[in-house]
């Protein structure tokens, strides 16, 4: 008996670290959107990826811990892990992303600004060269 309750014991750590881990990784995505603008459609399918794949965690842990079985208490831990860590956590990983990102900003036009002065630079040949060729086709 005292081994079916440290089984559903278990069941419910790992719920809880499982919500947890599932929440970090939102935040993963979360904080890439504030590195990098994204269009409407790509974030409703990152949201789309991130919540099969949340689906398919949850349901691959009961199967494993839990023969399949559903239980209240593990979705309870997954709630409670995902409550936890958004309170603990996840505002301190946002409020430094949120601080950086003029940085990020900043050093990413630093960076791009030699590929912009080299992709305009070709841009400029390629159009000379398609001009000299038109004008030599007309000639002919």
């Amino acid at each position: 008996m005292a081994g079916l309750i440290y089984d559903e014991v278990e069941l419910f750590v790992i719920c809880l670290l499982l919500g947890m881990v599932l929440a970090f990784f939102y935040d993963g995505i979360r904080i890439l959107r504030l590195f990098f603008k994204h269009k409407d459609w790509l974030v409703d399918l990152e949201d789309l990826f991130f919540w099969l794949f949340t689906a398919w965690m949850a349901f691959r842990t009961l199967f494993i811990y839990n023969r399949g079985a559903l239980r209240g208490y593990a979705f309870m831990g997954m709630f409670l892990g995902v409550v936890i860590y958004a309170l603990t956590l996840s505002r301190l990983l946002l409020f430094i992303a949120e601080k950086l990102v003029p940085y990020w900003t900043k050093g990413k036009k630093i960076f791009q600004k030699p590929f912009v002065l080299l992709f305009r630079l070709v841009r400029k040949s390629l159009k000379n060269m398609v001009t000299e060729v038109k004008i030599a086709v007309k000639g002919r």
